[in-house]
């Protein structure tokens, strides 16, 4: 679960419907916490300390196991994508600056980077995170009494809302499970397993739920739905916030690329050959639009997860 773009995340995958988008809600934030709780279960037993065996415990079958690691790599790509895509879509919103020439100064800002050292960059991350949930529980709270009945009072009760929720799970695990994954020396038993995931599901459903109460106040299509609602309270929230988010999109950027960069790259030379060839697709990928890409990809990849899902399901752990 990306904090950055989780307003768009909401609005893509609950928001159509109605009241019933925060029943698909609380279904995302439950089956976000089995699934890691299981996979801290699996890894505490078999005393696992990296993704690597993870997945070999999880799937014996070599073909599998080497789809599901392509996936992966396809999903951290995309997911580089849709930063410079972020990165465009900011500048255009605010300040209606061509998403090229934002685009490529992202790039090449990231180009540059990746043939530094990024490990202190990305551990950035670990401090802005934090701050951006602070700020949208910030704004629920505020915001609370303005509230209107625009989207909530709608009863599209299709049932598609369990599907979504489950499919936002799916595709958020892709990454979270590899995280969860070398947990293991953090953990000292099933009860702290438990903590963890319980917690990690309790943040996720107050934090998506405020972001779903503060959409309901959008009056427009925006790409960036929180930062709408954060020009909403002033001029310094909307600052703050600007700041906060451009500086995550490039440590996010940096994180996924770089992660892509190192799993595909046996040497330095093809490192440096696969930099230049995925900065240089940034741009023209980016055009597609930020929403775009999030409506589109993670759809997607929580149809794929669910391959994952299911092995870790199907793993006795206990």
């Amino acid at each position: 679960m990306q904090v950055l773009h989780l307003g768009q995340e909401i609005y893509s995958f609950f928001y159509s419907f109605g009241i019933w988008g925060i029943s698909g809600i609380i279904v995302a934030s439950i089956f976000l916490g089995v699934i890691i709780y299981k996979t801290l279960i699996i890894s505490k037993k078999y005393n696992l300390n990296s993704y690597d065996e993870l997945l070999n415990k999880i799937i014996k079958n070599a073909v599998i196991k080497k789809i599901i690691k392509i996936i992966i790599n396809i999903f951290l790509i995309s997911s580089f994508y849709i930063m410079i895509a972020g990165f465009s879509a900011y500048f255009y919103q605010e300040y209606y600056i061509n998403k090229i020439l934002s685009a490529l100064f992202l790039v090449i800002l990231c180009y540059i980077t990746f043939n530094k050292n990024v490990e202190k960059i990305i551990q950035i991350n670990t401090i802005l995170i934090p701050i951006i949930i602070i700020l949208f529980i910030f704004f629920g709270l505020n915001n609370i009494n303005n509230i209107e009945n625009k989207g909530i009072t709608k009863t599209n009760n299709n049932f598609l809302w369990i599907i979504s929720g489950i499919i936002y799970t799916s595709y958020n695990s892709i990454t979270l499970i590899g995280l969860t994954g070398i947990m293991n020396k953090f953990l000292k038993n099933k009860k702290d397993c438990l903590k963890v995931a319980i917690l990690t599901s309790l943040i996720f459903m107050s934090l998506a739920i405020i972001i779903y109460l503060l959409l309901i106040n959008i009056d427009k299509q925006v790409e960036i739905p929180m930062l709408y609602v954060a020009n909403k309270f002033g001029e310094p929230y909307k600052i703050l916030y600007s700041i906060i988010i451009l500086i995550a999109i490039y440590t996010t950027s940096i994180s996924e690329g770089y992660n892509f960069l190192a799993n595909i790259s046996n040497n330095k030379k093809t490192y440096k050959i696969a930099n230049i060839i995925m900065c240089a697709l940034g741009i023209p990928i980016s055009l597609l639009g930020f929403a775009n890409l999030v409506n589109v990809i993670y759809p997607l990849f929580g149809i794929i997860g669910i391959l994952q899902i299911s092995a870790i399901l199907y793993c006795k752990g206990d």
